[in-house]
């Protein structure tokens, strides 16, 4: 299949492009650095989408930004640009659509939320209508090589006393590993008939705060003393974190994982066609795996 990969310089987008690969598809990446150039802050109608759905089979959108900006705005990234590549999908006849989107953002009033929010409902309206084959993936948290929240719990391990908000020292998350969730979006994306929504995440449900503990245990370090940051602490950090550009801290991320972020453990496996890496093990997948990445097609 020749699949319009959409995001695939992202941490999860590099990802699925190796995985579509390996599973002997024909990538087309597309961002403003592709021949031709494309660009999701200006992509915002059917007919900027249509030159690029020219004898493409399938569509997978991984594009997202945590926070807003003046060249990637959120709205246009994960709403505006997505409905109208969607629109141009049904109307090329492009059937196959899957959309990387997020777990845990019902019931969220964060821009990041409220835009992904956007985007699934309209794939998954042109989905009941009959016109798209439409899939909106929901991950839990994913832990890899170049992700921002990887390095920052990653960081965090290190640290001998784990401050944490209280919230988000309770809250469950499944971690999964990024090049597993990628495995799984290039068995999904040739599988038509998986539509509609589904959430996904690794084997096991936990707390953050242990999820980070068990990276400490796994480089065979004691356990660090865990304190609960106070409310006035939490929002004054993350409002800091607002103002970095580079801070996968922000109040974004703080809503984000103050709620449980967790969906059925067997999912993923049975995806895979084999037991998917715990928590426990996620460390070691931080190491170099794909020393030889093959090229992704830009044309």
């Amino acid at each position: 299949m020749r699949i319009l990969l959409c995001g695939a310089s992202g941490f999860i987008g590099r990802e699925i492009a190796v995985a579509l690969q390996r599973a002997g598809h024909t990538v087309l990446s597309r961002s403003r650095r592709s021949t031709p150039p494309l660009d999701f802050a200006h992509a915002t109608s059917a007919a900027e989408w249509a030159p690029h759905l020219a004898g493409v089979d399938a569509v997978v959108n991984a594009a997202g930004v945590l926070r807003d900006s003046a060249s990637a705005p959120i709205e246009a990234v994960h709403a505006t640009a997505p409905v109208a590549l969607f629109e141009a999908c049904a109307s090329a006849g492009v059937r196959r659509v899957v959309q990387i989107s997020a777990l845990g953002i019902d019931g969220n009033d964060t821009r990041y939320a409220q835009t992904k929010r956007a985007a699934d409902a309209h794939l998954l309206h042109l989905t009941q209508a009959g016109r798209l084959d439409g899939l909106v993936l929901r991950p839990s948290l994913v832990f890899g090589v170049g992700g921002a929240s990887s390095r920052l719990f990653h960081a965090l391990s290190h640290l001998p006393w784990l401050l944490l908000p209280r919230p988000v020292m309770q809250a469950r998350v499944q971690p999964m590993a990024v090049a597993e969730l990628a495995e799984a979006v290039a068995a999904l994306v040739a599988t038509p008939q998986q539509r509609g929504l589904l959430e996904l995440g690794g084997p096991q449900a936990l707390t953050l705060a242990d999820f980070i503990g068990s990276l400490r245990a796994q480089r065979g370090d004691p356990p660090a003393r865990r304190l609960a940051l106070p409310s006035w602490a939490t929002r004054l950090s993350a409002r800091i974190g607002d103002h970095l550009p580079g801070s996968p801290w922000c109040r974004e991320t703080l809503a984000l994982l103050a709620t449980d972020n967790v969906a059925a453990p067997a999912t993923l496996s049975a995806l895979l066609g084999r037991p998917a890496t715990p928590p426990g093990a996620l460390l070691a997948t931080l190491a170099p795996t794909h020393l030889a990445r093959p090229p992704v097609t830009a044309q």
